[in-house]
């Protein structure tokens, strides 16, 4: 790890000048651009001041014997098909890893949990959405909690999410600037108790209220099932088998979005020159396919490692929640 020793002989300045940039001494008489320079080598030598290394060496070895269940909304079959939730479990699994702790159980229903969950040094991840009757029991049971990749609706738990709200709204601005006004939109039911209610998901809600808020008349071309490639090609059909198919595609997710791309290639329709087809997530397949998709990318292995942050935070003591939002960005590629 950096010293200040370090910091200042890359810099050539002084420790003590180092030390006094570090610490916002208003007082020291510096030019910004030297400041600059201590700064950006402080983070770029992984600097960390002595305050910053003691809490990170508590948070590390807090709940060294914790127990930690994982409650997935996907099953094991449903997350090899959708890459985003692998990368997200792939870095929780690591960064526990790092702080020598590991997942004891996983599942995807609250009553598999373990019998005789919570011990006292039980804590849990609850990755991908789950509805409020189970959010509530967990709460209940008192163990350190951590929602991962949603926002329940909940405000004492701790949780990180992608801002999707945000994401789609950037995204209808973006597509509408380039002239596009016929649109379909495909999305998940997953996660939801009652699958029967309208908009279920938060980007086909926004997708909704995107033209509501505008004064225009909302698409009718909306559908939902399980998040798969293969529904993504059904519902996709349903859409483009059509006299008045939409001019684009927004998907919830790009295993849907692929899926997309292949209804629209079995109804010899060209993309993108007769429909656009647009994710969420940035797979790392979505980059490869042909022709590559257009996608909104949101930062799973960023969302896996704020979890484990807040839950190591949960196991060392922190009374308060803490709601972490992560932006996105679109990647323009052949799709669209």
């Amino acid at each position: 790890m950096a010293t200040i020793r370090d910091i200042a002989d890359r810099v050539g300045v002084s420790p003590t000048t180092v030390s006094r940039v570090l610490n916002y001494d208003a007082s020291l008489s510096v030019s910004e651009e030297k400041r600059r320079q201590i700064i950006e080598t402080a983070q770029d030598l992984d600097y960390a001041t002595p305050r910053m290394r003691a809490r990170k060496k508590q948070m590390t070895g807090a709940g060294k014997s914790a127990r930690i269940s994982l409650l997935h909304t996907l099953d094991a079959t449903e997350e090899l098909a959708d890459p985003y939730f692998i990368t997200i479990r792939h870095s929780i699994e690591k960064h526990l890893s790092q702080a020598d702790l590991r997942i004891d159980h996983r599942c995807n229903q609250l009553d598999d949990l373990p019998k005789d969950f919570p011990k006292k040094s039980d804590a849990i991840l609850v990755v991908g959405p789950h509805g409020q009757k189970t959010i509530d029991t967990l709460v209940t049971m008192g163990a350190p909690l951590v929602c991962v990749d949603f926002p329940p609706d909940k405000a004492d738990v701790d949780c990180v999410f992608p801002d999707l709200e945000q994401a789609t709204a950037n995204l209808l601005d973006a597509l509408w600037q380039r002239g596009f006004r016929k649109y379909g939109f495909i999305g998940a039911l997953s996660g939801e108790e009652n699958p029967r209610r309208p908009y279920p998901d938060l980007r086909s809600r926004t997708f909704m209220q995107w033209f509501k808020a505008r004064g225009l008349e909302a698409p009718a071309n909306v559908r939902f099932e399980r998040p798969t490639p293969m529904s993504g090609f059904e519902l996709a059909r349903q859409l483009l088998d059509t006299d008045d198919r939409p001019e684009i595609i927004i998907a919830a997710n790009d295993t849907m979005a692929i899926g997309a791309l292949q209804a629209a290639s079995s109804l010899d329709l060209r993309v993108p020159e007769d429909v656009r087809i647009v994710g969420f997530n940035d797979i790392p397949a979505a980059g490869l396919i042909s022709p590559s998709l257009t996608t909104v990318a949101i930062p799973a292995e960023d969302i896996g490692h704020v979890a484990v942050d807040l839950l190591l935070e949960r196991l060392s003591g922190r009374s308060f929640s803490k709601k972490v939002t992560l932006g996105t960005q679109i990647r323009w590629r052949e799709s669209c």
